[in-house]
């Protein structure tokens, strides 16, 4: 697939020192278009997937992710984002840029700008809930005219997500990665501690059997989110290890995308045409 880089030239934070391969095609995302009828072209709704890897590389669910949001109707990105040694704020300068890349060349992409979210899995749940959250925070001084675009998604979909950096169920080798020993900073950057009342609608899933994140870091956010009044959905599966992406074989976890798929409809991401395969 075709990699585009969201950066023509002055990326912020650039170190080029770090040339390890997990940082290869940091900066890039690969498209997956639905395929349009020339007779019949669509302004359809855009997901922008976050891989996870506990910020020290990304991962694959993206490829698999983005070919079941191009069933239904949805273009697909896959963000390659900046990971250690890069810190914090690297990752999420990289995640806003990627809704701002799309946003901007939203007819090229043949999509609604109006209608583009993140989804995030575990390391990448936590950047998309920083997305977010810092939607207007993190800002690089920037004449580019993609960067005046607003970089506030319309959806945050977070799945097995990290969300605290700062309490004693906290995934270290996230935390580490993004930020070190830096306490304040472990504060800022945890997702329960700072909603605010104007963030995107957001739909979190987790399960109970996993063991590399705890499930106590969704049902944390989720109590956070209704506190603030922030629209959500929640939803906790009892089987399921860490990483089970869409969970095809796990008879009850994998009603999440159901349950995704209801949403995304209600909120006029999924084109009507695609509602028989709902």
């Amino acid at each position: 697939m075709e990699r585009i880089n969201i950066w023509n030239k002055d990326i912020p934070l650039f170190d080029e020192n770090i040339k390890n391969e997990e940082n290869k095609f940091a900066g890039t995302i690969i498209p997956y278009l639905v395929e349009e009828d020339d007779d019949d072209i669509k302004k359809r709704g855009a997901m922008i997937i976050l891989p996870g890897g506990g910020y020290g590389f990304c991962s694959d669910e993206g490829e698999k992710m983005a070919r079941w949001f191009n069933f239904f109707g949805i273009n697909a990105f896959v963000l390659d984002y900046r990971v250690a040694p890069y810190k914090h704020p690297a990752p999420i300068i990289d995640a806003k840029r990627a809704i701002r890349y799309v946003k901007y060349n939203a007819e090229k992409f043949n999509i609604d700008p109006n209608k583009v979210g993140v989804i995030g899995f575990s390391a990448g749940g936590h950047l998309a809930g920083c997305v977010a959250e810092f939607f207007d925070k993190f800002e690089q001084e920037s004449n580019d005219e993609i960067d005046k675009i607003c970089a506030k998604p319309d959806l945050a979909v977070l799945c097995y997500p990290v969300v605290s950096l700062c309490e004693s169920y906290t995934h270290e080798g996230s935390a580490q990665n993004l930020v070190g020993e830096d306490k304040e900073l472990r504060k800022m950057l945890s997702l329960e501690k700072n909603v605010r009342e104007d963030m995107p609608e957001m739909f979190l899933w987790h399960t109970v059997e996993d063991a590399s994140v705890n499930v106590i870091n969704t049902l944390e956010l989720g109590v956070a989110l209704k506190n603030k009044n922030v629209p959500y959905s929640l939803h906790i599966f009892n089987k399921g290890a860490h990483g089970s992406v869409l969970a095809e074989n796990i008879e009850e976890t994998k009603q999440w995308s159901d349950c995704l798929k209801t949403l995304l409809k209600n909120r006029g991401f999924i084109d009507k045409q695609s509602y028989r395969w709902l």
